[in-house]
């Protein structure tokens, strides 16, 4: 019998694509890994843990856009801090802020002044941190924030001015 080397390549070929095949198929059909996971043996084990579907704490994704934030009086080293668009609703009166800010309590809103005058209108936001957080270190991030005002009178063609910028 003559063995052929076309032949041979040819079943290792046929067999690889099989075996390949069989493991994809294989890989294809395990659900990903998830709750503690242990590798190795102690003292030099290694721990991990991946949040599986129903546990607690699993949010869906993020949703893009500012955290709406509430004036917090009482906050120290409290001062002025420029905003980045203000919006004025068709009432003429409630005035959308967005800003970008640190995380609390190391950044939190204090108030909000508005200083009425005869051409514009000056909204200045105050920002400090919360006195009651105790010693805390927190990570130097921003955050898209937004708060939403009501003027005492309407903006009546008024410009409205940041007051922190000024």
């Amino acid at each position: 019998m003559q063995i052929r080397p076309r032949a041979v390549v040819a079943l290792f070929a046929s067999i690889g694509v099989l075996v390949g095949a069989g493991v994809a198929a294989a890989v294809a059909d395990q659900a990903p890994v998830c709750g503690e996971q242990i590798h190795g043996t102690a003292p030099d084990a290694t721990v991990s843990y991946t949040m599986c579907p129903g546990d607690p704490g699993l949010s869906p994704e993020p949703v893009p856009g500012p955290r709406i934030v509430e004036p917090t009086p009482g906050m120290a080293n409290v001062q002025a801090r420029p905003f980045d668009t203000a919006t004025v609703a068709n009432d003429d009166r409630t005035v959308t802020i967005d800003f970008w800010s640190g995380i609390e309590p190391c950044t939190v809103l204090d108030h909000v002044a508005v200083d009425y005058g005869a051409h514009d209108v000056t909204v200045t936001l105050f920002e400090g941190n919360d006195p009651d957080a105790g010693d805390v270190a927190c990570i130097e991030i921003a955050v898209q924030k937004q708060v939403v005002i009501v003027l005492d009178e309407p903006l009546g063609g008024r410009t409205l001015v940041d007051g922190a910028a000024a």
